[in-house]
């Protein structure tokens, strides 16, 4: 390894780190990708380890290539950071990012009480499916299930508790949902490949045995799965905070029937380094307050 070294060969790989792709780090850069690829090569030659895997045109780190992305994500906040500070910050913008149903079921319908309440802010929402590696480069603020990370202020929110639900049609053409009926009844099912099945759990935790079921539709998220339950096409399982909207509009409704909670916690995160950042406290105090005026 030698003492020269190649900071933008660094920038581009950072960029092919966070998008997890050449192609789209070159739209990034605005360099071509053969210039990206010629970059990663001078950072592989420098330290003399490769920092991706490649395969058929997709692009994974290594475990070299994790340490390095882990320990350039803080240099790089720092240096947008200073760039930033010495421009006028005009824009005001926090960025929320959270899971796919929290965000569209949750966050977005509360999205005019919380321009009411500070309208000083432009908030911008994003969501993902899986846990992410949380970095200021993402977003400011997190909600999401992990317990902690280095670096980060975390505070929970609510522990996750599944609760039944169907649309007001499927309910008037099976008034008997019950324990004793469920072998008659669709069940919805979410499936996920780290978190199992909800209607396994749900069966485990409450002790019910219904025998084989009939009728079952699995999906591989629950968004579908409580789209498919506003249709009238069965019964699923979701967290009530998140299905508010469409009990409040008529679309579903709560059946009278056990819950169970899954082990996971939704919890709200920041980088500790910006516990005094106004705009971080205040977006993240509102929202800690409006989900304990919504768990039930």
């Amino acid at each position: 390894m030698n003492n020269n070294i190649p900071l933008r060969a660094l920038q581009v790989f950072e960029s092919c780190a966070r998008l997890e792709s050449c192609s789209l780090a070159a739209n990034e850069l605005c360099i071509t990708q053969s210039a990206v690829s010629q970059q990663i090569k001078l950072l592989e030659d420098y330290f003399l380890e490769k920092l991706f895997h490649r395969n058929a045109g997709k692009i994974t780190l290594t475990e070299s290539g994790l340490e390095l992305r882990q320990r350039l994500a803080p240099v790089f906040y720092d240096l947008n950071s200073v760039c930033a500070s010495l421009v006028p910050d005009m824009s005001n913008e926090v960025r929320v990012h959270s899971y796919n149903s929290l965000a569209a079921r949750w966050l977005v319908p509360k999205m005019a009480k919380l321009r009411k309440e500070h309208p000083e802010f432009n908030i911008n929402v994003g969501m993902f499916q899986d846990d992410v590696e949380m970095s200021d480069m993402i977003a400011d603020i997190f909600i999401i299930t992990r317990e902690c990370q280095d670096g980060y202020t975390i505070t929970p929110l609510v522990e996750e508790k599944l609760v039944a639900f169907c649309s007001p049609e499927y309910l008037q053409k099976h008034p008997e949902i019950s324990l004793s009926t469920f072998h008659e009844q669709t069940l919805l099912y979410s499936k996920h490949k780290d978190y199992g099945v909800d209607w396994e759990g749900w069966f485990r935790d409450n002790k019910v045995a219904v025998g084989p079921l009939q009728r079952k539709i699995i999906f591989n998220h629950n968004m579908l799965a409580v789209q498919a339950a506003i249709f009238g096409q069965g019964i699923v399982l979701g967290l009530e905070q998140t299905l508010q909207v469409e009990l409040d509009s008529g679309n579903l409704v709560k059946l009278d029937l056990p819950h169970c909670y899954t082990g996971w916690t939704y919890s709200i995160a920041y980088k500790s380094s910006r516990k005094r950042d106004a705009r971080i406290t205040k977006i993240v105090d509102w929202i800690i307050k409006e989900y304990a005026g919504s768990v039930s």
